[in-house]
This record gives C-alpha cells, structure tokens and sequence, in this order.
C-alpha cells in the first residue's frame, strides 16, 4: 500500500497531518510506502525529515519520492543517511530516463515507472508495430516488457479488465538485445504527464 504526500501539505509543513488524514481514509493503521510527490523547492529536505520520522514510528515501512531528479537525490543525501526505497518517475519508451535510472540504481534506489505506456503515445509507432507482431503481443504488452526487463516496476493505469489482465501478462517473453537497443532508439524525451501549476 503506498501514498503521497501532495505539495500543498508541503508548503504549510503539514506533513504529519496530511499522512493522517491518508490513514484514516484508507483505514489502516500504516502504509508500505510513503513519498514525496514532487520535489518542492525550499519544502522537499523539511518533507523528507517529517518522512524519516513517520518511518521511524512505523507508520510506514519504507519512504521514498517521486519525480525526483539528480540534483534533488543530491540534495537529499547531503542531509540523510536514509536512502529513499523508490524514485517514482515517469518513464517509458519515447522517455527512457537512461542517466536517472542509473544514478538511481549505482545508489540503491529502486525505479518504479508511472505512465509506462506514455497515455498511448507510442502504441501506434512502427517500431512497437513491428515487434507487437514478431512477438505477438500488443504494443503495450511490449513497452511494458521493455521496462520490467529492465528491472523496473511499471504500474500501468486502466479501468477496463482485458486491458488489466494484458498489461499483468507480461512476465512469459523476452525480447532479445537487439530489440530493447532498437526501443532504446525511440526516446524523445516526452513527458506524457502533466507538471502542477505550483511548479511551473
């Protein structure tokens, strides 16, 4: 079970009170997974003591962010020994997050990717077209595989069960070297999600 701290609680410091008020509308007593949504400037190391804090108690089992880049991971750990569990960061064929993805890891922080097929930006590619068909699988069945081949945890979004069972359904297959290169080929650097406003 994971949550977010949103950055509005960031920007009046209430922490602890917005991870409440996440407990007691889940109706649990703790969470697995606590993050910081976005990278605040001049909130997210204030957000990330409160977190490390909450972790202590037990509210939650592990702590970690989303959205974080770089310098903001830098940040982080020029004032904590605590390393956060996951960076939960947009990522997908036509934004592959190469560089982040290995700071992440040569630090010990799992990558999980939202957006993981891009809100459908790339199923109609020809690249995923061609493979969709060697493999025969669906385009999205193929960026997904791309991601966890990668040792990435996707968590794909959808309402409809055939498109929930197929996304599960990718555990089965392996696409050789020469296709993840040829999928590597396909960044753009395209950020399928939105920014909030207090960010822009």
């Amino acid at each position: 079970m994971t949550t977010k701290v949103w950055n509005t609680a960031q920007r009046v410091g209430d922490i602890e009170g917005a991870f409440n008020r996440s407990l007691d509308r889940l109706r649990l007593d703790y969470v697995d997974l606590y993050l910081i949504h976005w990278p605040v400037p001049g909130c997210y190391p204030e957000t990330w003591r409160a977190l490390e804090k909450i972790r202590e108690s037990g509210r939650a089992k592990s702590i970690g962010v989303s959205n974080f880049e770089e310098p903001h991971l830098t940040a982080l750990f020029e004032f904590s020994g605590i390393i956060p569990a996951v960076n939960q960061i947009e990522c997908h064929p036509l934004w592959n997050r190469k560089p982040l993805i290995a700071f992440c890891r040569s630090h010990g922080i799992a990558v999980q990717a939202y957006a993981p097929l891009a809100r459908g930006l790339y199923l109609n590619r020809e690249i995923m077209q061609q493979l969709a068909e060697k493999y025969v699988r669906t385009e999205a069945q193929i960026g997904l595989r791309y991601l966890v081949q990668q040792g990435i945890s996707v968590i794909p979004k959808s309402t409809q069960p055939d498109h929930i069972f197929a996304n599960a359904d990718v555990f089965d297959f392996e696409l050789s070297e020469a296709d993840m290169a040829l999928i590597d080929t396909m960044d753009e650097q395209l950020r399928s999600a939105s920014i909030p406003d207090d960010l822009l």
